[in-house]
């Protein structure tokens, strides 16, 4: 299971409560009443990422040596989302020792260059949305292929 989120913390704060289960909820022992906890513990992140936000083109006339591209769906951190994003680098998961390092680092880059990111800047990407996801879901299954059989069918060009 994949997932696609924006690049602000509520995008990972969704994702994490799909790969984790509901940190309200949390109080509500699900073991007791022999229920499974609402989690995908296996599922990761595809993006939208801060290489993404890299690898966009640039604005032509920009003169500052550290200018952000100009993007539809690229925008500054509101004082709520800079407050979010600290809060969430003192999360378990996002600690310095905890599992999802990734996470912590892109929260760093949005706090550090205070910009957050929406799905659709994947659509000024070479080849929009779709390539987009049909490259990175290409290299997931290349990487897997070691791991696990994986059958081909030849590419008739569709997501589906």
């Amino acid at each position: 299971m994949y997932v696609l989120v924006d690049l602000d913390p509520d995008g990972i704060a969704i994702m994490s409560t799909y790969k984790y289960g509901s940190f309200r909820l949390a109080h509500e022992d699900m073991a007791s009443r022999n229920t499974q906890a609402l989690s995908l513990p296996s599922m990761r992140w595809l993006g939208v990422k801060r290489q993404h936000i890299v690898q966009a083109p640039m604005e032509q006339h920009s003169m500052h040596t550290c200018a952000v591209p100009e993007l539809h769906g690229l925008m500054r951190l509101t004082a709520r989302d800079r407050s979010k994003a600290v809060r969430m680098l003192e999360w378990d998961l996002c600690s310095e020792t905890g599992p999802e390092q990734d996470w912590r680092h892109e929260l760093q880059t949005m706090l550090m260059l205070n910009v957050k990111a929406e799905m659709q800047i994947l659509d000024e990407l070479p080849g929009s949305l779709v390539s987009f996801l049909r490259l990175e879901l290409d290299q997931l299954e290349r990487k897997q292929v070691g791991v696990a059989e994986v059958t081909t069918s030849p590419d008739d060009g569709l997501l589906f």
